[in-house]
């Protein structure tokens, strides 16, 4: 077997299952194969052996779905990465959430204190104002 030449034309070709863009010659390795490191590349098949073309086309074919299987890994670690980010985000919402809660709790504790506070000087004021009457009729 040869490695794939754009200027030969020996006329092999090979059509895998979806269809994918060739590089232009007579020598139809798709494209996306090209991608590939060099070892993994689909070598040109011997044209007048059916044995070639068919091990050509099984290579094709594992190299098809190696680009799959890679495209997809991929986007699952994409994936991942977002999910850890709004992981991360919603541990800092949480953290934010407890925060803001015993930041409520203490003012609401403030709160109750100051308005027992106000109520007792109320009071207070309540019942020197009832005193002050009686001193100034009896001076």
């Amino acid at each position: 077997m040869m490695p794939p030449d754009k200027t030969s034309s020996r006329g092999y070709s090979f059509s895998p299952d979806d269809p994918t863009d060739t590089n232009g010659s007579d020598n139809s390795i798709p494209m996306a194969y090209l991608t590939l490191d060099h070892q993994l590349q689909p070598l040109a098949p011997c044209p007048n052996s059916k044995e070639s073309m068919a091990v050509f086309e099984q290579h094709c074919k594992m190299a098809q779905e190696y680009l799959k299987v890679q495209t997809e890994i991929a986007l699952l670690i994409q994936r991942r990465k977002e999910l850890i980010a709004e992981l991360d985000q919603d541990e800092k919402d949480q953290q934010n959430t407890s925060r803001l809660v015993q930041e409520h709790k203490k003012l609401q504790e403030e709160n109750k204190s100051l308005s027992t506070y106000y109520q007792k000087c109320k009071k207070q004021l309540e019942l020197i104002r009832a005193q002050q009457p009686k001193r100034q009729g009896t001076s």
